[in-house]
């Protein structure tokens, strides 16, 4: 019957997984527990550079966009206007270039330290290994 109450009641079924816990992981996860005191500072420190480094270069290419029509009303000829947006382009270019290069080194400086120690730690210089690394 349809409406019989006990056709109708979910069953408790209690399904246990078998899995192989917490503690293995944290042998894996070892190196990255190590380097935790970087991403508490370094990074940090590192987005705050970014980010002051970005906002000074887009208040200044803006301020560099806003002359372009000024610049593109004084001109007298079609090629004087070729000159001046050709030009805009070129400095724009070179502009985001240097930007760029100079967010990557700000961000190669702070993770290069412990790249390097990890480096220097697994060369195997006959000292007893630091544990930050796996060897």
């Amino acid at each position: 019957m349809l409406d019989h109450p006990s056709r109708h009641t979910a069953t408790n079924i209690s399904l246990t997984v078998p899995a192989p816990g917490i503690a293995p992981m944290f042998h894996a996860l070892n190196p990255m527990a190590a380097y935790m005191e970087f991403w508490k500072n370094s990074a940090f420190q590192v987005g705050g550079d970014v980010a002051q480094s970005w906002f000074h270069f887009l208040g200044e290419r803006w301020l560099r966009d806003l002359k372009l029509p000024q610049q593109i009303a004084q001109c007298r000829t079609a090629g004087d206007v070729g000159v001046a947006v050709s030009e805009f382009w070129q400095q724009a270019y070179r502009d985001y270039s240097s930007e760029f290069e100079e967010i990557a080194d700000l961000t190669w400086s702070a993770v290069r330290a412990p790249l390097n120690s990890v480096s220097e730690c697994a060369s195997g210089n006959g000292e007893k290994c630091c544990g930050k690394c796996s060897s």
